[in-house]
């Protein structure tokens, strides 16, 4: 996958993420059952496209490509989430902050590709990462209140949008940087 397909992840599970923080708030647990429902079968179609679209690529071999394996995964996850939703009800704010936490690690990859370029930045990117990482862990180890843990659970999903975006718009102007001075970085690096 190359950055341009990287970023639309990222912007499209940021968006989701300020979605979700402003509805979780306003809306009751119990009612999210037919959202994750769907939201279960959008990430399965989403698996199949990625597996799909790894076998129409011209160039496969590639050292660290692992498409396919994630395309099985999100049809796996998403069929999971679809059939058994109440689980993820019962449990959503514990399973998006490990999204999260997730999300946070991978973002760390892109502060440490900007320390290896020497970039003056690359600090803002890690703190960027670093703190919804460990509000994220916070949340899943930490017993809280409901109430404080919805506020919580908001401000952690709003304050990692953040993070994704300045990383999509300052990660995108290094590389066209680059791209102005003649080197041309290798993919490999660009991916997550």
């Amino acid at each position: 996958m190359n950055f341009k397909v990287e970023n639309w992840k990222v912007l499209v599970l940021s968006v989701f993420y300020v979605i979700f923080a402003v509805i979780s708030y306003m809306v009751k647990k119990e009612q999210f059952l037919n959202f994750f429902m769907i939201a279960g079968l959008i990430v399965a179609v989403v698996g199949l496209l990625q597996i799909m679209a790894y076998f129409f690529k011209k160039e496969y071999m590639k050292p660290n490509e692992f498409s396919f394996a994630f395309g099985v995964l999100y049809v796996v996850a998403g069929l999971i989430v679809a059939t058994n939703p109440d689980v993820i009800v019962d449990n959503y704010p514990l399973v998006l902050s490990g999204v999260v936490v997730l999300d946070s690690t991978l973002r760390l990859q892109y502060s440490m590709n900007l320390f290896r370029l020497e970039k003056e930045a690359w600090e803002i990117n890690a703190i960027l990462a670093a703190v919804p990482l460990v509000l994220g862990v916070v949340l899943i180890l930490v017993p809280m209140s409901e109430d404080f843990m919805h506020n919580y659970f908001s401000f952690l999903l709003i304050l990692d949008a953040i993070a994704n975006f300045y990383t999509i718009l300052y990660y995108k102007r290094i590389v066209k940087e680059f791209e102005r001075k003649g080197y041309a970085l290798v993919e490999d690096s660009l991916e997550e």
